[in-house]
């Protein structure tokens, strides 16, 4: 039996649309909070500004998490 031997010129990487969108989040950089995921980019930047007003933290991270697919073929 001969193996085959697979190299990533085999495969090609996509986005996933079969799921959900980007995921966007925010972070603190002063204390590491984290708005929590979200399916758009407002409610993001909608916490930082709270977190600002109600902390004095000024510094912000922002996430944005995409999804791929790879498969076999060109």
């Amino acid at each position: 039996m001969t193996e085959r031997v697979v190299s990533p010129s085999d495969w090609s990487l996509a986005t996933d649309r079969t799921g959900s969108g980007p995921v966007y989040e925010a972070e603190c950089t002063s204390c590491l909070d984290g708005s929590g995921p979200a399916d758009d980019e407002e409610t993001p930047g909608v916490w930082c500004l709270r977190h600002a007003c109600r902390t004095g933290h000024t510094g912000y991270r922002r996430l944005v998490t995409g999804f791929q697919r790879a498969s076999r073929g060109p």
